[in-house]
């Protein structure tokens, strides 16, 4: 195969694609929350006849079968706590063609360049180049019903529906493993057992946890790292998270009073409603942050090494050091 010419032609597809996304991403993100509200209106009818209980999982399975055939869609299925055991289908799709159609032309291109190497490129080799190059396509299609998820949320079809205590929202092969692309979880935790898991350091990287209104305070949290995670509530006075990472989480109403948080990592996360006093930023990267109507006291960002795209609109702020120099794209909406 010409795999500089493919390579290429990849790369001018992929371009195209993320333009579209970009260019359209509401757009799209309607037309994943229609398709998911009347998926909720087919499970919420299954159990109103008694067809289907509690649903603790949705899946979003991506079939190869799908990719070969250019059939732009992907396969939709709800399961009860029994997971690939509950055996009372009810599935549907999901079209994707905005995002397959650049990969049609991917595998379009792949072929041509089958037939003409004279048999040194294998049917099965050529389908593994469109497999791998489909990965790409399905980041954007995650990312999309991660966004369209908060949306689908707040529909009147989604809410009637019964989910267990733990309910997942997932993507990946059918009836293999997947990505957590949303989570609730309702299960009773006790504060003890949870500070006592983080401390342990048995696992570093945590991802789709949520530890609500606990109290975590006097943990040693630091050189953790937590992606899509929900602390809403949580005390976290006299913690240390030094050097640990938040990444898409979600830290509203929690209480970080004399906290550590020196060296960490902080993107696009929300301290909104926050009360953060006496904490010491000193090294840190933050951006895409929110302390909207936080409370701030003598809190330190003056030794930020990164500070882009913070805001503070509504926030009540105390004797806050700040760094000199605020052109970085710092976002000084505060109240002081």
């Amino acid at each position: 195969m010409q795999g500089i010419d493919l390579q290429r032609k990849g790369k001018e597809l992929a371009a195209e694609l993320d333009y579209y996304v970009k260019s359209h991403f509401e757009q799209l993100v309607e037309q994943f929350v229609d398709c998911f509200s009347e998926y909720c209106n087919k499970i919420y009818e299954m159990q109103r006849q008694g067809r289907k209980g509690a649903i603790a999982y949705i899946h979003f399975s991506v079939l190869q079968t799908n990719i070969l055939l250019k059939k732009h869609e992907i396969r939709l299925d709800a399961y009860d706590e029994n997971w690939f055991l509950d055996y009372v289908e009810c599935s549907d799709s999901y079209h994707v063609g905005e995002f397959y159609s650049y990969l049609e032309q991917y595998g379009d291109l792949v072929e041509e360049l089958r037939k003409k190497s004279n048999g040194k490129t294998s049917l099965a080799e050529a389908q593994r180049r469109v497999f791998a190059e489909s990965k790409l396509y399905l980041f954007y299609i995650a990312e999309l019903i991660r966004a369209g998820m908060r949306k689908v949320v707040q529909t009147e079809a989604y809410q009637r529906i019964e989910r267990a205590p733990c309910f997942v929202v997932c993507i990946g092969g059918y009836l293999d493993r997947f990505d957590i692309l949303y989570k609730e979880d309702n299960t009773i935790k006790d504060s003890k057992e949870v500070r006592s898991y983080l401390q342990s350091k048995k696992k570093k990287l945590f991802s789709y946890e949520i530890f609500e209104n606990l109290d975590l305070s006097k943990g040693n949290y630091e050189e953790l790292e937590f992606q899509f995670s929900s602390f809403v509530g949580c005390n976290f006075t006299q913690s240390s998270w030094n050097k640990s990472h938040l990444l898409f989480s979600n830290l509203q109403n929690t209480m970080l009073k004399n906290t550590k948080m020196e060296k960490m990592k902080i993107f696009d996360t929300d301290f909104s409603g926050a009360t953060l006093e006496q904490v010491d930023f000193a090294g840190a990267k933050i951006k895409h942050v929110s302390f909207a109507g936080a409370k701030l006291i003598q809190v330190d960002f003056s030794k930020v090494l990164l500070a882009e795209e913070i805001n503070f609109q509504d926030a009540q702020i105390v004797d806050c050091k700040f760094p000199e120099e605020v052109g970085s794209g710092l976002l000084y909406h505060e109240n002081r």
